[in-house]
Order: structure tokens, then sequence, then C-alpha cells
């Protein structure tokens, strides 16, 4: 071999060397962030009683207080949630009520002034955003969502880590966990629809112990970042006996 030929075969031979270290390096960068991704995880599900605690809540009914900022008003909130994509919230302000169902891959919605009509674009996405946050532990436990960090913040002076959420069906959804506690006190779900991009939030605080696991007792939700309600929930009922007719859009039941 030449001269000039072995020159040409070792320079190619050093980048294939460094190549080959670079790709190994990134790869295992890449599992380092992986591993710690899924420790942080598993420190949020044992912050809530851990696999057993979540798996073991099948369905959830809340009674709370709500203040809407926007409509100026307030009154009672009830929710009821079942596994298998059902919840029925039921909003009964001073001048007004409304009612929510999202029934699989169905969303009804009624009010003081509208019938019972089923619930497209935005009004269906908030359903299943809602449904969604109110599952999140579970999905969580159940590996659901492809996730990635977004990089350390803060909520209200707590020292947060942002993480990225995706499932199969395109949802995007990003959690906020408290790196003291590994509570999640805050999640932004992302959505579109009529080619308009929203969000809507929701922050979570007075955490308590109910029936094995964490519950929040105060929830405050914006839309587009603007405060537009809190709810302040009385009791919450673990697993309690839901007939699948209360998710039926046939009969408002109790309006």
């Amino acid at each position: 071999m030449s001269n000039n030929a072995a020159r040409i075969f070792f320079s190619i031979l050093l980048c294939f060397f460094f190549i080959s270290r670079s790709e190994g390096l990134f790869a295992k960068e890449a599992s380092d962030e992986d591993r710690r991704i899924a420790s942080t995880i598993n420190k949020v599900i044992d912050a809530y009683g851990g696999r057993e605690a979540i798996e073991g809540i099948l369905a959830l009914h809340a009674k709370g207080e709500i203040e809407a900022y926007m409509l100026n008003d307030r009154g009672t909130y009830e929710f009821y949630f079942k596994r298998g994509r059902k919840l029925r919230v039921e909003t009964r302000y001073k001048h007004s009520w409304e009612l929510r169902i999202l029934n699989g891959d169905k969303g009804y919605r009624a009010a003081d002034s509208l019938p019972l009509e089923e619930a497209f674009g935005p009004r269906y996405l908030a359903m299943v955003y809602q449904y969604k946050h109110l599952g999140i532990l579970h999905d969580l436990v159940k590996g659901t969502y492809q996730i990635r960090s977004a990089g350390r913040s803060s909520l209200d002076g707590k020292a947060v880590e942002v993480f990225n959420l995706n499932d199969k069906e395109g949802g995007a959804l990003d959690i906020y966990i408290d790196e003291h506690n590994s509570l999640i006190v805050k999640v932004t779900g992302y959505f579109s629809a009529d080619n308009k991009s929203t969000y809507l939030s929701a922050e979570f605080s007075d955490f308590k112990s109910v029936g094995g696991s964490l519950f929040p007792f105060r929830i405050t939700n914006y839309a587009g970042g603007m405060k537009i309600a809190q709810t302040v929930i009385d009791k919450y009922f673990v697993n309690p006996e839901i007939a699948d007719t209360m998710f039926e859009p046939a009969v408002i039941h109790s309006f």
C-alpha cells in the first residue's frame, strides 16, 4: 500500500472510530435520560400511594363548590369518573347550569339555554382532556405515554420539572412535577380544532389522602393562560357504584 493510500485508509478508519464513539455516547446519554425519567415517574407513582393503590381506583365521584370568574358566578360542582373513558360533570351555578358527558368516543353537553346535544371540536376535546388528567396516574403506571423532559421551571415559588406526554391518539399533555414531593401540581392539554390551537390547564393543591392515594382538594382552571375557575372539593368517593346509565345521553337525570 502506498503512503497516500495508507493515509486515506487511516483517515477513513479514524472518522469511523469517532463516529462510532459519538453514536455510542449519544445512545448512552439517551439511555441515561430514559432511566432518569423512569425514576422520576416511579417517584410520582410512589408519592400517590404506589402502583397497587393507583390501579385499584376504577371509579371516582367528587362533590365540591366552584367559582367561575368569567361568569361572575358560583355554585356546586360534581363529577363521576369511570375507567373506559366515562366522565360526567354537573355544574349548578346560581344563575345557570351545565352538564357534560363523555362516553367512549362521544361527548354530549346541555345547559340551561341549550338542549342536550352531541359535542364536537373544542367542547368535545375539553372533555377528553379532563378525563385524561383525572386518569393520568393510571396511564403513567401503564406506560401509555411517550415522555420527554421539557426542562425545569417554577410554579408558585416551587421548583418543578416539566414533562411532555404524547399518546397514540395524538393527545399532547404537559405535567409539572414538584421536585420536592414528586406530586403533579399542574397539567396542560394542547389541542387544535377548526384551524385554531388552544390549551387548557389545571393547577392542583391542598392534597389529602383518600382511600390510600392522594387527591387535590383545590383545582384552579385556566384557558389559554387566563384563570377561569377554581374548584374546592368537599369529598372524594373512591370506587363508588356508578351505573353506566349515568353516562348515557338519553336522560339528563337530576337536571
